[in-house]
């Protein structure tokens, strides 16, 4: 029925067949390398890329930018006059190893 085989050429068949059979499954498709490249500035389509159909307001890049140091804004910003109580601090902190004092 089969030819003899040595131990050897039946290695290489199994190692053709399989490596044949995982490259054909590792291929990613174009919408998958789309998909993956759609944030990526390196990527020679990133130039084509949809930015939306219009610009964003300035409420909307306000909202995008409470909380960061460095937005022109930050200096101008409202600060709550309410000092956290003894309380409040250690509910934040209940579970935290690190926690000063660890709920003694």
């Amino acid at each position: 029925m089969f030819p003899k085989m040595n131990r050897l050429s039946l290695i290489a068949a199994l190692t053709i067949t399989t490596a044949g059979s995982l490259a054909a499954r590792a291929a990613p498709t174009d919408a998958a390398i789309a998909v993956l490249e759609s944030a990526n500035p390196h990527s020679v389509d990133f130039a084509q890329r949809d930015v939306g159909s219009r610009p964003l307001t300035k409420d909307e890049l306000d909202a995008l930018e409470i909380g960061i140091p460095d937005s022109t804004q930050y200096a101008n910003r409202t600060i709550s006059s309410h000092a956290a109580t003894n309380e409040e601090i250690r509910s934040l902190e209940s579970g935290n190893p690190d926690a000063v004092g660890n709920g003694r």
